[in-house]
């Protein structure tokens, strides 16, 4: 609070606050495994770290706790919400777990990289993966992901109508 004259947030404001701080960290996990980047380009790729599959399968299970606290703290706003708060919390079940969902399936892209990256450090053990295997999951994950931005659409109605209440109120 700035000299008191800052309200108390409503819970739709910390749970929506909260979402856009998960939903970036698993944006940038997309990107660092997805987007094209020069230094993924040989030679640089030579010079400069890759992608940290581990890193991203942990930072994706983390995001998938934090999915179940911020249904949690749903519920538990529930009850206290304001009238203009009901659209966004009734969308929120449907989005976290479209998130979880998006969460699992790169974290299931994200480790059989890895695993295919340990298994060329191993000379010792054979690699021999099925491309259909890469191509589900990746298929997998665009379908988790088009729900994920389905289930956002009317997460993002709902937040309006919050914002268009939290201004009436201020008024």
């Amino acid at each position: 609070m700035e000299n008191g004259t800052e309200k108390t947030k409503i819970p739709s404001q910390i749970i929506f606050e909260n979402l856009k701080e998960l939903l970036r960290a698993k944006n940038t996990a997309h990107e660092s495994m997805f987007k094209f980047h020069w230094k993924k380009m040989w030679p640089f790729c030579l010079i400069w770290p890759q992608v940290d599959h581990e890193r991203i399968v942990r930072l994706m299970s983390e995001i998938r706790k934090n999915a179940i606290i911020q249904k949690n703290l749903m519920l538990q706003a529930v009850p206290i919400a304001k009238d203009f708060e009901k659209d966004f919390l009734n969308a929120l079940p449907a989005y976290l777990d479209a998130l979880d969902k998006s969460c699992e399936c790169l974290s299931n892209a994200a480790q059989w990289k890895q695993d295919m990256l340990e298994k060329k450090l191993h000379h010792d053990v054979k690699m021999i993966r099925d491309v259909s295997e890469w191509s589900k999951i990746l298929k997998d994950y665009e379908t988790a992901q088009g729900n994920l931005v389905r289930a956002g659409a009317f997460v993002q109605v709902g937040w309006g109508k919050v914002v268009q209440g939290i201004t009436k109120d201020s008024v």
